[in-house]
């Protein structure tokens, strides 16, 4: 994870959260997925999807929250 995308998930940490994204946010965080994994899921509404996305997510924030307070 890049520090741009560290800055975005702390400002909108809310967003790995039981919310619905919009096209917007859904395209912004499909992307920083496929760019951390280097896989190319597309943008989908699947509920498991989404939930998968915001595990892994949130994963690579608290390890990068950790990197930076470390």
């Amino acid at each position: 994870m890049n520090e741009q995308e560290y800055k975005y998930l702390d400002s909108n940490i809310y967003l790995l959260g039981n919310v619905k994204w919009n096209s917007e946010q859904q395209a912004k965080l499909f992307g920083m997925y496929n760019r951390i994994t280097n896989e190319n899921k597309p943008q989908t509404s699947c509920g498991r999807c989404v939930l998968n996305i915001k595990k892994r997510l949130q994963f690579e924030y608290e390890k990068r929250k950790i990197k930076l307070e470390g």
